[in-house]
């Protein structure tokens, strides 16, 4: 069945209004006056298969969805039917701070695409079997991790700041204020491409470990568009799997291991060192003991792990466990210590780096300062290129709570 040029011209007004893109912006992308633009959605004029391909990048869209009649006009977001659905994000202030959120998404996108910026596209996609147990899960997710980690030439040094190596992957991150059983969420859109969004009444380590997690969702979960992480799904296997690829993404097994032996731990009580005679090239050996306790991990050893990659207490020692450098009972005295770790680590004037309840309290009104800068940067750009109007840049600064006579200046 062949679709009326009124109909597509229907669709081409939906698309645009539900992005909030005005007809004169959409004409700056393909290069057309805003009366062509308004022609098309009319019906009254043609348009061609390079302007619809080209608008329904704009709008994200799928070429099929302007020229089916039998797909529905109206489909549901996946990303707004998550916070319609989920019972933690029905809170009326979460629902403000997340509408916010989303629109500086789309408005990221949009000026990201006129600034002719890739997109997250570019971001491999990692094809894994479905983990039926609690090993494989684990073990796929470490793969990955130490996949990333060498694609993204970081060694086995710590990522100082998660939210920059991300957006250099073209994600956005924000953090809002959201409820306690929630640490974060990965959205994919053809609104905004790809964003992550952590919690930021956690402390900052465990919002670093969030990003993380949902970095590692974005890697390997992406066919699910919205998905949130919870204590209520901490059980499944793909949490499981985004876990275990943040902890090997934060904290690299060789990383961790050198660190312990700069510590002079993690060798064991003894152990062979070897070397060559410089006369008869023969083998020299021998075997250095160290006292047995000397070898044991303290709560001070690990607090410092935290601090060195940046992660919570908790995470630093479930990661030892995990590389086999401390036992069982150990870790569950280890753990039994958090608030000696805690008092150890505000004595060292590294507090802000440690899961504490008493650490410092949000500041209302910066939970989004990653994506608000890249917004701005990118407002800016557009401007000077020419790609959107005054008015346009006036509405991006409101959004972002800039008076209209601070970003002129900037502008200019």
């Amino acid at each position: 069945m062949v679709i009326a040029a009124e109909e597509i011209g229907q669709r081409l007004r939906f698309a645009r209004e539900s992005r909030q893109i005005t007809q004169e912006d959409a004409g700056v992308m393909l290069g057309l006056q805003r009366s062509a633009i308004s022609l098309m959605e009319s019906g009254q004029r043609q348009v061609s298969t390079l302007e619809l391909i080209r608008l329904a990048d704009l709008y994200g869209r799928a070429i099929e969805w302007f020229v089916n009649p039998n797909i529905p006009l109206e489909q549901e977001d996946p990303v707004v039917a998550l916070f319609r659905a989920e019972p933690g994000l029905r809170n009326e202030d979460v629902q403000r701070h997340a509408s916010r959120c989303l629109r500086l998404l789309r408005e990221g996108a949009l000026l990201r695409r006129l600034a002719g910026r890739r997109t997250a596209a570019s971001l491999p996609r990692y094809e894994l079997p479905f983990p039926r147990t609690v090993g494989q899960a684990i073990a796929q997710g470490q793969l990955v991790a130490e996949q990333e980690r060498r694609r993204l030439d970081l060694g086995k040094a710590p990522v100082r700041n998660v939210p920059e190596t991300l957006a250099h992957q073209n994600i956005w991150t924000a953090a809002l204020p959201l409820p306690s059983e929630i640490s974060g969420l990965f959205l994919s859109s053809p609104d905004f491409d790809m964003a992550i969004l952590a919690n930021l009444t956690q402390p900052p380590a465990r919002r670093r470990f969030s990003y993380a997690h949902e970095y590692g969702h974005a890697l390997m979960d992406r066919d699910t568009p919205a998905t949130v992480t919870s204590v209520h799904n901490a059980k499944t296997r793909p949490e499981q799997r985004a876990n275990a690829f943040a902890a090997a993404f934060l904290m690299p097994a060789e990383g961790t291991r050198d660190f312990l032996y700069n510590l002079g731990k993690g060798r064991g009580a003894r152990h062979e060192e070897a070397a060559v005679d410089a006369v008869t090239e023969a083998g020299i050996r021998g075997t250095l003991r160290n006292p047995a306790r000397a070898q044991n991990v303290t709560y001070a050893d690990a607090a410092l792990l935290a601090r060195h990659f940046g992660a919570s207490y908790a995470a630093s020692i479930w990661r030892l466990r995990g590389l086999n450098l401390v036992s069982v009972e150990h870790t569950q005295a280890l753990l039994s210590q958090t608030e000696e770790a805690n008092r150890y680590l505000r004595a060292v004037n590294a507090f802000s780096d440690l899961d504490d309840a008493e650490a410092e309290a949000p500041v209302e009104g910066h939970q989004d300062h990653e994506l608000h800068g890249q917004v701005l940067s990118l407002a800016l750009e557009a401007w000077w290129r020419g790609e959107i109007s005054q008015g346009k840049l006036l509405e991006v600064g409101r959004l972002l709570d800039i008076e209209d006579e601070t970003i002129l200046d900037l502008a200019d």
